[in-house]
């Protein structure tokens, strides 16, 4: 009875403990602390599928959960170091007496300091002369991230990206606090048809 009590109250402890993992998941901010907590949730939760009598069950956790999952988010993240933006607005927004100092220029390098992005912009005339009507066609079929372009009409700047990508929306609401700015997210469009 005594070992069945410590079998329980161990049990316990590691459900416990997987909640607090899943906690720590959601709120850290860090990539590389959070492959650590995944991994962990992972052997924590092959802990319990032993406990629970299923051995089988825990290897495919441990092997994917711990092994292989975290792998591809390193493979990902190491990938995703680059915040690549095409300035079709060809104006001092970003670039002023030929230094980048343009006030988007300041909007993006704080923001890809915050996440710790390079920040690579480039203004391609083989790119730039595609007309606006294609910069979502641009976004999809390349590597770049963001498109600025200058409404005439209204003198804002636009920023356009992908709404699936999360960075994007977390730009968004660093540019709400300027005036002259407004972020287009293009949704995304089935290429099944």
């Amino acid at each position: 009875m005594l070992d069945l009590t410590m079998i329980e109250l161990t049990a316990y402890a590691l459900q416990i403990l997987l909640i607090i993992l899943a906690i720590a998941i959601v709120v850290h901010r860090n990539n590389g602390t959070i492959i650590i907590l995944i991994t962990s949730f992972s052997l924590v939760t092959a802990c319990l599928y032993i406990m629970n009598k299923a051995p089988d069950v825990a290897i495919a956790e441990v092997a994917i959960g711990s092994a292989i999952i975290p792998l591809i988010y390193v493979i990902s993240i190491s990938r995703q170091r680059e915040f690549i933006v095409l300035d079709k607005a060809l104006d001092d927004f970003i670039i002023s007496d030929n230094q980048f100092t343009g006030v988007g220029y300041i909007l993006l390098k704080r923001f890809t300091d915050l996440y710790h992005l390079e920040l690579n912009i480039t203004n391609d005339p083989g790119l730039c002369k595609l007309g606006t009507g294609r910069d979502q066609l641009l976004c999809e079929q390349t590597n770049v991230d963001l498109i600025v372009t200058k409404d005439e009409e209204t003198n804002k700047y636009i920023l356009k990206g992908k709404k699936s990508s999360i960075l994007l929306q977390k730009l968004e609401s660093m540019a709400k606090d300027y005036d002259n700015i407004e972020v287009i997210q293009f949704k995304d469009r089935d290429f099944g048809d």
